[in-house]
């Protein structure tokens, strides 16, 4: 599943309010990284949800 950063952005908005500096910090890098190289974004990103899930 591929999120888009507004997709991203949604749902770091209903996260706990625990997980908002990692965001914070992380959304300029993926946003950045997005435009570069987007495969790499998406990898880098499900990899931040799959490690917060558990």
């Amino acid at each position: 599943m591929r999120m888009t950063m507004e997709e991203m952005k949604n749902e770091a908005e209903t996260t706990s309010m625990v997980s908002m500096p990692l965001y914070a910090v992380m959304y300029p890098v993926f946003n950045e990284l997005e435009r570069v190289n987007l495969s790499a974004a998406q990898t880098l990103r499900a990899a931040f949800i799959k490690v917060r899930y558990k």
